[in-house]
């Protein structure tokens, strides 16, 4: 497309029309796959000194959690104290400082009269903000106010002084109040935190606001947060109640000289054992790097009911750590001996225990329960963005077999059970394991990846009551082993060929007793038990009377995450929709490359489609409630607890379908796409992308006819498409008129309901009256825009009977 031009037609068939020559696509050479190195090596092993010491029993802590705001007060008059957008004017009163802990003081309550403001400068977290308050920002009085912080703000309360008072009864139950509702309603361990930048004292920027809401918020709390140690977001405006927990507003710190992420693990050693009845006992070595001076307190990940017994550095000296109990702020945290430097990198032995990380469904089915699956081992909290080496022994019951991540290294057996090691050749983003009695499947694609399905071989405790129910046929799930490995074996190919190659040789496809989900790690994957039923048992069980093409998509689906989710990370909940949502577009294309005809095709992409633009119970329409950046956040207690999902999967599919029809040409076909695809893998493979990084690899082989705005950027599709949530409705128009044999077409086409920025490539096609669709050429819109124009056809294999659009569902629309 010439630059500027607005119409652009590519019916080879039809000489005469002005055709425009597509740009010659950059050939890019097709990428190897990641050089193998040796699998993740035994290191030599902690050995404990003694006895590991008891939880939470660190002096500062203690103080942390037991302290109130007790100190007499300080007389206040117009102080204002400003953090990043928010502005707290607190006209008259007094506050009520926490004793100090290392000559800190961590907090303090506001009995008087006071006032919030909140403004913030992103456009995105305006419009958020203002879905929420109805108002471009926030304007609220209180009376009372809690402050939680490691900065300076006691400094600046204590420099406003216009005289002091004597302690106050009130301010005290406040704190007491406040720590009680943090813990069970929000599960937060705030004091963890605190003592993140007191143990030492390192000075810190942490900051927290609560307060009770007023007005048509009644009921209401305010959490107002700066965190530098979170990502993406550090500054966080929140609502909570006894039910709910809604983020109004989040967004970067102004000083991101002070925003750093605490640790990387590099390396995980988990030797666990897992008993018959679903108990695991573990025991794991965990280094990492950290990345800040003078860290002590190294906050981990843990599933809640894995208590931990005794933590160890390198050198076998038990350590201080703090986790309590599992059913409110369980948060678990290890408190080094000495400050680490950044750079530092700390190795330590956590020894734990518990039930429920583990399902047991009967004898012969354990796998890892919905939250355990990033967590149970120590990790770090980026679960999906930090890449790290495994090696893995498990012991587990006579009779079982276990499947995990990365390669078997050796098994042996004694009386007791099995020792199964298992180790990874390269850094992955998590790990998992799968344990029963199998039977498999397996079958090579032709470059010797190896696909394995695995089945259980008896029925689970939780539908044998089933089993002999003749209506429903055969619950044995070993009986579609074979279709499920077909699946695999077709999907690693469409996928290969599509986004190039894993560097991975196998993957096995497992069963698991919940119908509802599937699950993927890298080189292993979850499928849903009913995936291995057939179309008899799962109609019998109404399983497909809601959604019967899931069934179809399932396996798919989890495949298209080796490649997103396990090759490539999303750096954030931000980037949650280039996991969910490619995962979704390589089932369409899956889809397109397997069935004998488009029809399944194109009903996926109608489903995407309706997904996106039915309301809710809620009434309230996915595609409305935010842009694709929000991730889970769209879920709130206005537009219901599925917006999200329906928002990540379907509309993140449609954001690559797009693409993949914008770049299609008639003489390079999806070749231009699939090669941009390839980039992107080659160049973030083995670590955790954001949508930005996306945006840019994209840009490097953008076709020339994408350059809308002359600058070799694609800003216009991502800020319609990924940070918008504008939809464009469409009307076309043909008439044709026949002299001599050569058709003229006099097309008419509207875009409307958009903004006036909003700018689209529409792809036209022509269908005939043989019913043969072609795609002849695509016009660029502008705002609510009409284009016509009349163009000669030539002469045609069959009459023109109409003009369409969207006819591969190519543009999300109204």
């Amino acid at each position: 497309m010439l630059v500027g031009q607005r119409w652009f037609c590519y019916f080879a068939a039809m000489p005469k029309l002005v055709v425009l020559l597509l740009a010659a696509v950059a050939a890019v050479a097709s990428v190897p796959p990641l050089a193998s190195p040796a699998l993740a090596q035994e290191q030599a092993p902690i050995h404990p000194s003694g006895a590991g010491r008891n939880p939470n029993a660190l002096v500062e802590y203690s103080i942390l959690r037991s302290s109130v705001a007790s100190q007499p007060g300080i007389t206040v008059r117009n102080l204002v104290i400003e953090r990043e957008g928010a502005k707290f004017t607190f006209s008259d009163g007094n506050f009520y400082l926490y004793p100090a802990i290392n000559g800190r003081v961590t907090g303090g309550v506001f009995l008087g009269k006071g006032h919030f403001s909140l403004k913030v400068s992103d456009p995105r977290e305006q419009h958020s903000l203002a879905y929420f308050s109805k108002s471009e920002g926030l304007e609220q009085d209180f009376t009372s106010l809690l402050l939680r912080f490691t900065d300076e703000t006691a400094a600046e309360i204590t420099r406003a002084s216009a005289g002091t008072t004597g302690p106050s009864t009130e301010a005290q139950q406040i704190a007491g109040e406040s720590a009680k509702k943090f813990r069970q309603h929000l599960h937060e361990n705030f004091e963890q935190r605190l003592l993140e930048d007191i143990v030492p004292d390192r000075g810190g920027s942490f900051f927290l606001a609560s307060f009770r809401m007023g007005g048509a918020f009644t009921g209401h709390n305010v959490l107002f947060t700066i965190d530098p140690d979170d990502s993406p977001d550090q500054v966080s405006f929140a609502t909570w109640d006894d039910y709910t927990y809604d983020v109004w507003a989040g967004y970067r710190m102004s000083d991101r000289s002070k925003v750093a992420v605490p640790l990387r693990i590099v390396e995980e050693q988990p030797d666990v054992t897992i008993e018959r009845s679903g108990n695991l006992i573990g025991s794991t070595e965990t280094t990492f790097t950290v990345f800040r001076d003078q860290t002590r307190v190294l906050p981990l990940n843990l599933y809640p009911t894995l208590r931990v017994s005794a933590v160890f550095d390198e050198t076998g000296t038990p350590l201080d750590f703090i986790q309590e109990g599992k059913e409110f702020d369980p948060q678990f945290a290890v408190v080094l001996a000495q400050p680490a430097k950044a750079g530092q990198k700390v190795r330590i032995l956590t020894k734990y225990a518990g039930k429920d990380a583990v399902r047991r469904d009967g004898d012969a089915m354990y796998y890892l329960a919905d939250g355990a699956r990033e967590s149970w081992y120590p990790s770090g909290h980026n679960s999906f963005g930090d890449f790290t080496n495994f090696r893995m022994t498990f012991h587990i019951p006579k009779r079982l077999q276990i499947v995990a991540t990365g390669k078997e290294v050796s098994r042996d057996s004694d009386a007791n059970g099995t020792r199964v090691v298992w180790a990874t050749d390269k850094p992955i983003p998590v790990a998992g394991f799968n344990l029963g009695e199998f039977k498999t499947a397996s079958r090579k694609t032709p470059t010797g990846f190896d696909v394995t399905s695995y089945a259980n071989t008896a029925l689970p405790d939780s539908v044998a009551g089933l089993a002999n129910q003749g209506a429903l046929g055969s619950l044995d799930t070993t009986m579609l082993l074979k279709d499920q490995v077909e699946q695999g074996w077709a999907a690693i190919q469409v996928y290969t060929d599509y986004f190039g190659p894993l560097p991975f040789d196998h993957v096995a496809l497992t069963e698991q007793s919940s119908c509802s989900f599937g699950q993927s790690w890298p080189m292993l994957v979850y499928l849903p038990m009913c995936a291995f039923w057939d179309s008899t048992a799962r109609h019998g069980l109404g399983l497909d009377a809601h959604d019967a093409s899931y069934w179809d998509e399932v396996t798919p689906h989890e495949v298209a995450h080796q490649w997103w989710g396990s090759l490539i990370g999303f750096d954030s909940y931000r980037d949650q929709w280039m996991s969910e949502g490619f995962a979704n577009f390589s089932t369409g294309v899956y889809l397109k490359q397997t069935e004998k005809t488009m029809d399944k095709y194109r009903t996926f992409w109608k489903e995407q489609r309706r997904n996106l633009l039915e309301k809710n119970t809620n009434g309230k329409r996915p595609v409305d409630v935010g842009p694709l950046t929000m991730g889970y956040r769209v879920n709130n207690e206005k537009t219901g607890d599925w917006v999200a999902q329906e928002l990540i999967y379907s509309k993140g599919a449609y954001v690559l379908h797009m693409l993949e029809m914008l770049y299609w040409t008639p003489k390079y076909g999806e070749t231009p796409f699939r090669e941009s695809m390839k980039r992107f893998t080659h160049d973030y493979a083995g670590r955790a992308a954001t949508t930005e990084d996306f945006k840019a690899s994209m840009e490097k082989g953008m076709p020339s006819w994408m350059d809308l705005d002359h600058n070799g950027r694609m800003d216009w599709f991502f800020n319609e498409w990924v940070y918008g949530t504008e939809v464009p409705r469409y009307v076309i128009t043909g008439d044709f008129t026949v002299a001599d044999g050569v058709t003229s077409m006099h097309m008419k086409l509207t875009q409307s309901g958009v903004s006036s920025s909003f700018r689209m490539i529409v792809p036209i096609y022509l269908q005939m009256e043989n019913g043969t669709v072609t795609r002849i050429g695509a016009a660029v819109l502008n705002g609510n825009d009409t284009y016509e124009r009349t163009v000669s056809l030539g002469k045609m294999p069959s009459p023109a009977k109409k003009l369409l659009l969207n006819y591969n569902g190519d543009i999300l629309s109204e």
